[in-house]
C-alpha cells in the first residue's frame, strides 16, 4: 500500500479518551508506514504527549472559535497543502466546523471525523448539512452509533463505516487468569488478599457514578470492597469528590472503599481486581469497558448507551443506571463463581480481539484508501 500522508488535529486542552486515542491511532499509522503529523495546540497534554513520542511530527494551531472560524480554516487549510495531506483526521466535535470549511479550502485533503461522542438530537439544518457533507468520511466504533448518526445527521450510509475503538497489544499479553499476577497487582495496589474487589476507574465525576457503587457496597457483605481509580475533575463546582467521601464515612465504609490517584495505564488495577464495574450515566463507548474485557475480567455495567451494546450477546452483566440495589444483586451473584460467569468472560475475550492494534490499522487503512472495509 502506497503510504499515505496524515494530519491528526485537535485543539482540545483535556487529555482523556478523545485525545488518548487519537494519539494512539496516530501512533500506530505511523508504525504502520505512513507519514504522520499531529496538529495541537503548543504546551497542552496532546503536544506534551505527541513530542515524548519523538518520531512524529507536531505542528502547533490556535485554538479560536467553535463556528464560522474562517482565519483558522485558512491556516490550516494553508498547512495541508504545504504538507501535502491526503487527509485530515479529526476526532473532537468541537473541530468539526472549523475542519468542514478548511476541506472547502483545500479540496486535495479529505476530511475523516472519528466519531466518540453521541449525536442523540437532529441535526438537520441548512448549517449541518453544510457541515456534514463536507466529510468524506464518518468513522464510528459501534453499529448503535452509526445507526444514530444516519438517522441524526445529513451523513449518507456509504460514507460511514464501522471501525472498533483499538486497544494497545499489551492489553492481550497479561497472565489475565494467573493466581500469582493478581496476588502481586493486590501488593501494588495496597489490596488484601482475602476480599473481593469490584473497581471503578474513571474521573471521580458525577456522570461516572462512583457514588452508586459505593451506595450498592453498603448492600453486600464486609469482605465485598471497592477500589475507585482515578482523580477528581478539575475544577468541579458539585463538590462530588467530597461528596462522594462523605458517603463513604456516613456509611462507615472507610475500611472497605480504596481511592487511588489516576494511572496511565490501568491495567495492574484490573489484575488486582475480581469484577470491573462501569456506572457511568451515558457511555458512547468506554475504553475502560474494553480494557477490562480485554484484562480477562468480568464486567458489570449501567444498561444504557456502548456499554449497554458492548455487554450484550452475553459479555457481560448490566444494572439499570443508578440503580445501586441492582448493582450489588450483580455483585453479589458474581461473587458466588459459575460456570456462565466463564462462558461469559470468554464471549467478551473472543468479543475484544477485533480491538487489536494489527486489526483496527488494516480497517483504517481499508477505509481511507477507498478499497472497502476488512
Amino acid at each position: 500500500m502506497k503510504p499515505m500522508r496524515l494530519v491528526f488535529l485537535s485543539t482540545s486542552s483535556g487529555w482523556g479518551g478523545l485525545e488518548m486515542n487519537m494519539l494512539r491511532h496516530a501512533r500506530w499509522m505511523a508504525s504502520a508506514g505512513h507519514v504522520v503529523r499531529v496538529a495541537c495546540v503548543a504546551q497542552t497534554s496532546l503536544d506534551e504527549a505527541a513530542r515524548a513520542l519523538g518520531d512524529i511530527e507536531v505542528h502547533n494551531i490556535h485554538r479560536g472559535a467553535r463556528y464560522f472560524n474562517f482565519s483558522s480554516a485558512l491556516s490550516w487549510a494553508y498547512a495541508l497543502r504545504k504538507f501535502k495531506a491526503d487527509w485530515l483526521w479529526v476526532r473532537d466535535p468541537r473541530d468539526l466546523d472549523t475542519a468542514s470549511w478548511c476541506r472547502r479550502f483545500t479540496p486535495s485533503t479529505k476530511l475523516v471525523f472519528h466519531q466518540g461522542m453521541q449525536i442523540p438530537r437532529r441535526k438537520r439544518s441548512p448549517i449541518h448539512w453544510l457541515r456534514y457533507r463536507a466529510i468524506d468520511q464518518w468513522v464510528t466504533p459501534l453499529e448503535w452509533l452509526a445507526e444514530q448518526v444516519v438517522r441524526n445527521t445529513p451523513m449518507r450510509n456509504d460514507r460511514v463505516a464501522i471501525i472498533p475503538l483499538g486497544l494497545d497489544d499489551r492489553w492481550f499479553e497479561a497472565p489475565t487468569r494467573s493466581k500469582t499476577a493478581k496476588k502481586e497487582a493486590r501488593l501494588t495496589m495496597g489490596l488484601s488478599q482475602d476480599v473481593f474487589v469490584a473497581v471503578l476507574v474513571g474521573r471521580i465525576d458525577p456522570k461516572k457514578g462512583q457514588d452508586v457503587l459505593v451506595r450498592a457496597l453498603s448492600n453486600l457483605p464486609e469482605d465485598v470492597h471497592a477500589m475507585l481509580v482515578g482523580d477528581p475533575t478539575q475544577d468541579d463546582p458539585t463538590d462530588y469528590f467530597d461528596r462522594l467521601r462523605a458517603l463513604i464515612k456516613d456509611n462507615g465504609l472507610k475500611n472497605r472503599v480504596h481511592v487511588r490517584p489516576y494511572l496511565e495505564s490501568p491495567q495492574t488495577a484490573f489484575l488486582a481486581a475480581d469484577v470491573a464495574v462501569v456506572c457511568s450515566l451515558q457511555e458512547s463507548i468506554g475504553s475502560v469497558t474494553l480494557e477490562a474485557m480485554a484484562s480477562g475480567r468480568p464486567v458489570v455495567g449501567a444498561n444504557s448507551g456502548g456499554t449497554a451494546a458492548l455487554l450484550a450477546d452475553g459479555r457481560g452483566w448490566t444494572f439499570e443506571p443508578g440503580d445501586a440495589a441492582g448493582l450489588a444483586l450483580q455483585l453479589a451473584e458474581l461473587r458466588r463463581v459459575s460456570d456462565d460467569s466463564d462462558q461469559r468472560l470468554d464471549a467478551a475475550r473472543t468479543m475484544v480481539q477485533a480491538h487489536r492494534r494489527a486489526t483496527v490499522t488494516s480497517r483504517w487503512e481499508n477505509v481511507l484508501s477507498r478499497e472497502g472495509l476488512a
